[in-house]
């Protein structure tokens, strides 16, 4: 292992040399080694040079689940490219429409739609994620310096069309630096894949490759096949809506073989972490905090966790957070939090309007997120600045209401969203997954929420649903839900 490598590229080549016959890829029984897996990198590597690809250059990634797509990624980066990680859950348009906007030319296309392949094929070159024409592996391939674009990653278009995020191989080596100083990751880890990779590369992927360790690589989350793969495993990467998912309905005795799990991207409810802590006991949870923009932002490991589990934890050792509660509505839950880190973005793909009105004061990430910071340093999320329900003028935040849903012994997962009022603008309504096997009606989880909250923050209307609708990564929809109660197709009782 080298001591100070400069790219995660390199990183990866100093465990191959080290460790190059360790497993690194495992998928429908079939193994690859790290040397296997970077021998195949490199020819995709000279596949993409000898076809005229050139520094910079953008290279879409479009697919399911498989190792080539790792692999495939790794060469993007291994030849000085920069890759384009793309929702396979889209329409063929909308992927036409994102690759254009960053000017890519080819694409790598796994198993899609055969209609989205067509819409791709007349105006990029396209290019088989798997096997490709053999290679002469001669000649020395270019090194990329940690200045050199490694990928764009598209926002998930939430709050409007989404953005290129443009990290260089220097931030995605300092995410991975801080992710792997921070969270257990070890050598002798199995890591099962089933998040997208289109969306988990580098908290997931890149750090267990970094450290030496294995990923086993799922099509998808499916809670039969990610239970018997944990039987073998020792952690996964997951967000709270698979935890609850999984707590519910995968034997305990196959969870409890592993030894930790990390979660991000969305609200934990604190009842969801007890009820592992008490089912699962020998299974550390760990949360991490960040966003697209600044991958690693804080972290809550698992001892942490045990003693205050609302909190999102402590920024990473390079990144500082602070509160700007002057140019934010935060009010009595604090403002919005603002981060600096050298895994920060170089700025939104050319786009300088969008790059600097997403930043704040020296240069620090607006995450567009509410919340505060004790004096311990630990960081509490209050809600979202774009996600704030204004009511009467007053600014509601749905996490708090969605918190105390949660609390309900009946409740698996909830969400609050903001719905027309023609007296207040807007108002609360909150919606939730019955706990399998309890009894509920919206009639006690609108009593239960309205007993436990100040008159401005109680919901006016309750909905009960069998699942909630949610994005590529398994976060809440909540621009679904809000859609679902304004065209009526989820009851509401109201006060």
């Amino acid at each position: 292992m080298i001591d100070h490598p400069d790219t995660v590229v390199a990183w990866i080549e100093a465990v191959v040399r080290a460790h190059g016959g360790r497993p690194a890829l495992i998928h429908d029984g079939t193994i690859w080694s790290y040397q296997d897996l970077w021998s195949r990198a490199e020819d995709a590597a000279r596949r993409l040079l000898s076809g005229g690809l050139r520094p910079g250059d953008t290279v879409g990634l479009l697919g399911a689940n498989e190792p080539a797509y790792i692999v495939n990624y790794l060469g993007i980066a291994r030849a000085g490219g920069t890759a384009v990680p793309v929702n396979d859950r889209l329409d063929g348009a909308t992927v036409r429409s994102l690759l254009v906007s960053v000017d890519a030319t080819r694409v790598f296309v796994g198993r899609v739609d055969p209609a989205v392949r067509d819409d791709l094929a007349g105006t990029f070159q396209i290019l088989a994620m798997e096997g490709g024409d053999p290679v002469q592996r001669r000649g020395r391939l270019p090194v990329a310096g940690p200045g050199t674009p490694a990928a764009i990653m598209l926002t998930s278009g939430s709050t409007g069309r989404p953005k290129g995020v443009v990290h260089t191989q220097g931030t995605m080596l300092h995410a991975t630096q801080q992710l792997t100083s921070v969270f257990p990751f070890r050598s002798d880890d199995r890591s099962v894949v089933f998040l997208p990779l289109y969306a988990c590369i580098p908290e997931q992927v890149l750090p267990v490759l970094c450290t030496g360790g294995a990923l086993e690589i799922l099509p998808r989350f499916d809670i039969e096949r990610v239970a018997d793969a944990c039987t073998k495993a020792t952690t996964f990467d997951a967000v709270p809506t698979i935890l609850s998912r999984l707590i519910e309905h995968a034997p305990p005795e196959k969870l409890a073989h592993l030894r930790w799990v990390m979660f991000a991207s969305e609200h934990m409810p604190v009842t969801l972490l007890r009820r592992w802590w008490e089912e699962l006991p020998g299974v550390e949870t760990h949360q991490l905090y960040g966003m697209t923009e600044v991958l690693p932002l804080s972290a809550a490991p698992h001892r942490l966790l045990r003693r205050e589990p609302s909190t999102i934890g402590r920024a990473f050792p390079t990144t500082r957070l602070s509160v700007d509660d002057v140019s934010s509505a935060g009010g009595a839950d604090g403002g919005e939090l603002i981060g600096t880190s050298p895994a920060q973005m170089v700025g939104y793909y050319k786009d300088e309007v969008a790059t600097k009105a997403a930043l704040g004061p020296d240069g620090a990430m607006r995450t567009g997120d509410l919340g505060r910071i004790d004096e311990r340093g630990l960081v509490f999320l209050t809600g979202r600045s774009k996600d704030i329900i204004i009511s009467g003028g007053i600014n509601i935040a749905p996490a708090e209401i969605e918190a105390v849903a949660a609390r309900h012994p009946s409740v698996e997962r909830a969400v609050v969203v903001g719905v027309p009022s023609e007296r207040w603008g807007e108002t609360p309504v909150v919606v939730a997954v019955p706990r399998p096997g309890r009894a509920l009606t919206a009639d006690d989880l609108l009593g239960h929420c309205r007993s436990l909250l100040s008159s401005y923050k109680r919901p006016t209307g309750a909905g009960l649903i069998d699942a909630l609708p949610t994005t590529g990564i398994g976060k809440a929809a909540k621009d679904a839900v809000r859609k679902m109660i304004v065209e009526g197709k989820i009851t509401i009782v109201r006060v």
